[in-house]
């Protein structure tokens, strides 16, 4: 069995992966259930979500990760050395592994190459702006920000590294890593820079016969493999594009959107979906540790550093 640990309202990211009778099987177990658990189902665990738990949360799954290690459970993604954004982005490029940079709202300076696009460092709902071209659009773009809510310490800068596939036409690429393997997913075109989902009906034969090839050649996954290692993430999905030939990575995802097989009406589209949906389950089957008798958490450990986390959190409020 293979039990992904999510928080509350993303469990339709996997609810494919659940449902499909190829698959091992899968199921979901929220954090606060984990958090308050005194038995654990012996399985393989995978700590998904970590970008959108709160700091104390993070600490306290970071705990249960070495705990559950400890107890002989196959366990991946230590909370405790997992990259989110920020971190990682500023780790890529020192790395050699991308050609752009990010900053903090608060780290402006000269040596920030534009365009760049503001965003909020936490939750994957897309970029705050347009692309911003100087200082002055910068600066306004975060006062704008800030004065409708969002927090300073939440927004970051981010330089723009990508360009067209086709005239006009980007591409997103994607590749999982399971375990020891790197998984190629399928891509996402739109008109446009900004791509987070695909434009129906944009991309051609031609494009959707590289798609394959790449899926069938998998040219980028020493490259990806190295950017996971520095990320700290043993499952997740990466986001990339090509950018004067060098591979750009944009983010990892730990809780990435399966959405399986579905109709397409290009032939060689549904060959690249069932050849990305085969190649994932066959990983994850690997990943799969069985069953086996229930294991104990020794005296509510976990429980009374949640205890004293609520405690910690109410007494800020009413100080």
């Amino acid at each position: 069995m293979i039990r992904f640990l999510v928080t509350g309202g993303h469990r339709y990211e996997l609810e494919c992966v659940c449902k499909a009778p190829q698959a091992p099987r899968v199921s979901l177990m929220g954090y606060d259930r984990l958090l308050r658990a005194n038995w654990l189902r012996r399985a393989t665990y995978v700590f998904a979500d970590i970008d959108r738990l709160g700091f104390w949360d993070l600490e306290i799954a970071a705990h249960a990760y070495l705990e559950m290690k400890r107890l002989g459970l196959s366990v991946w993604n230590n909370p405790a050395k997992v990259k989110t954004r920020y971190a990682l982005l500023r780790a890529l490029p020192r790395a050699g592994l991308n050609d752009f940079n990010i900053y903090r709202a608060d780290e402006i300076n000269p040596s920030i190459r534009f365009p760049v696009f503001l965003r909020k460092n936490q939750l994957h709902d897309g970029p705050l702006t347009d692309l911003l071209h100087c200082v002055r659009e910068l600066e306004n773009a975060i006062a704008t920000a800030v004065n409708s809510g969002t927090p300073m310490e939440n927004l970051v800068v981010i330089e723009f590294a990508a360009e067209p596939v086709q005239p006009g036409i980007y591409r997103k690429l994607s590749a999982y890593r399971i375990g020891d393997v790197i998984v190629s997913a399928m891509s996402f075109h739109k008109a446009g820079w900004l791509v987070k989902i695909g434009q129906l009906g944009l991309a051609g034969e031609d494009l959707y016969r590289d798609e394959l090839k790449l899926l069938q050649t998998n040219p980028f996954a020493e490259h990806l493999k190295k950017a996971f290692e520095i990320a700290g993430i043993e499952y997740g999905r990466a986001d990339f594009g090509i950018y004067k030939g060098r591979v750009q990575i944009y983010e990892i995802n730990t809780n990435p959107f399966i959405g399986g097989l579905f109709p397409h009406p290009s032939a060689i589209r549904q060959e690249s979906m069932r050849l990305c949906w085969d190649k994932y389950l066959e990983a994850l089957r690997v990943l799969d540790s069985g069953g086996g008798w229930p294991v104990r958490l020794p005296n509510g450990t976990l429980q009374r550093r949640r205890v004293r986390a609520n405690l910690f959190v109410r007494t800020r409020k009413t100080a």
